[in-house]
């Protein structure tokens, strides 16, 4: 599908430069890329961006995105991480994208831990206050320990700085969909005839590779599963990404053609 357009999502906190790798590749293949960011996450860190995070819910990133990609041509492939990878579950869903690349891709309503460290990070929050009042900031040592636990210390600190502030809300849809009374995580999976890609590095301590089997098991032959052998959360930023967008690559060039 060397025409098919292909939008990359980044994850919670961060901004386009997060998938920087990815898109330079896939441009570089002949693909034309688009990076857009979530609402107001192009603000510098000030009071202004803090006020304008605030509240904002995972459903209002989903109306932005659904809305950039309605201009495109045809319907994009989604290279999403983290709570992109959720996103484009989520587009998937409402049927508007051809197909998506998940890496390490957030949890959707229904899929329950599976490891001791994922119930840790929950609690953490809990003792975080009201977090979904506010836009919370990325804790390094935190950052560290779940989402670059396989990098070295100073690449943890370069991608820890350049990450900002997030909508509480947003991370508590992520973390207590149970309690979230929109269901905005909800997906019908029975419902999505969209191929899936999951990408699970096996060192991922935020959304480890027994979580995220789950997660892509309730979409059946939608999905496929992938370990990615010694990678973190963030393993698009890491030594050895070409191999990874290389087997995106593989698999989006596998797809069948639309008619």
């Amino acid at each position: 599908m060397p025409n098919a357009p292909i939008v990359l999502l980044h994850g919670t906190n961060a901004a386009p430069w997060t998938m920087q790798t990815f898109t330079r590749f896939f441009e570089q293949q002949g693909y034309s890329c688009h990076t857009p960011t979530y609402r107001h996450h192009d603000l510098p860190a000030s009071d202004e961006r803090q006020t304008a995070l605030t509240g904002l819910s995972i459903a209002d990133y989903v109306s932005d995105i659904s809305a950039f990609i309605s201009g495109l041509e045809q319907p994009p492939i989604v290279i999403g991480h983290s709570l992109g990878g959720l996103i484009a579950q989520l587009l998937a869903a409402r049927g508007e994208i051809r197909a998506a690349v998940l890496i390490n891709s957030s949890i959707c309503h229904g899929t329950l831990p599976t490891t001791d460290m994922e119930r840790a990070l929950g609690k953490g929050f809990m003792s975080a206050g009201r977090f979904w009042e506010m836009a919370p900031g990325q804790d390094f040592e935190l950052l560290a320990a779940y989402g670059l636990n396989t990098m070295p210390e100073h690449q943890q600190h370069a991608i820890c700085d350049r990450l900002g502030t997030e909508s509480g809300t947003v991370l508590f849809e992520l973390f207590f969909w149970m309690y979230d009374i929109n269901q905005t995580t909800w997906i019908d999976h029975a419902t999505v005839q969209t191929p899936l890609l999951f990408l699970s590095g096996t060192e991922d301590k935020v959304v480890p590779p027994s979580t995220s089997r789950a997660m892509a098991s309730r979409y059946g032959d939608w999905a496929r599963f992938v370990e990615v052998e010694g990678k973190c959360h963030y393993m698009q930023l890491e030594d050895g990404w070409q191999d990874i967008a290389q087997t995106s690559l593989d698999w989006i060039s596998a797809l069948p053609e639309t008619s």
